[in-house]
């Protein structure tokens, strides 16, 4: 009998340690993530005055965007230029950066890059864009 109750001694001894540690390490992962949330919000916040001071903060993604591709003119919609979140392209066209781009004599966004390559990019995006719709 005895046995039996410093055996529940310890078996209670050593939960109590296991939810103490628990709870120091929930608290860090807490800590961590505050700082995380905290820092996040900060890049947002700096995105958004980036976006104002260099950008058009009213883009509206259903915008038709007229590109001069080395020398070809191609049309696209904005939805389609920034369906790849955190790609070059996403970023060159959300509007962030609308005010710092290169234009041509017509006002258009001038690109030297091959217009044939561009074009197969943009056929690329739109099929991505169109199968996950159906999805």
């Amino acid at each position: 009998m005895e046995a039996l109750k410093r055996d529940r001694e310890v078996r209670s001894k050593t939960w109590e340690n296991l939810i103490s540690a628990y709870e120091q390490k929930t608290g860090i992962l807490d800590k961590y993530m505050e700082n995380i949330n905290k820092e996040f919000e900060e890049l947002q916040t700096n995105k958004a005055n980036l976006a104002e001071k260099h950008g058009d903060t009213k883009v509206d993604e259903d915008d038709v965007i007229q590109i001069n591709v080395g020398g070809k003119g191609i049309t696209a919609r904005r939805e389609t230029l920034i369906y790849k979140k955190g790609t070059m392209i996403e970023a060159l066209f959300s509007g962030r950066w609308d005010k710092e781009i290169q234009r041509d004599g017509l006002d258009r966004i001038f690109l030297d890059v091959n217009p044939e390559c561009f074009q197969r990019i943009i056929n690329y995006l739109s099929m991505l864009k169109h199968s996950s719709e159906e999805d």
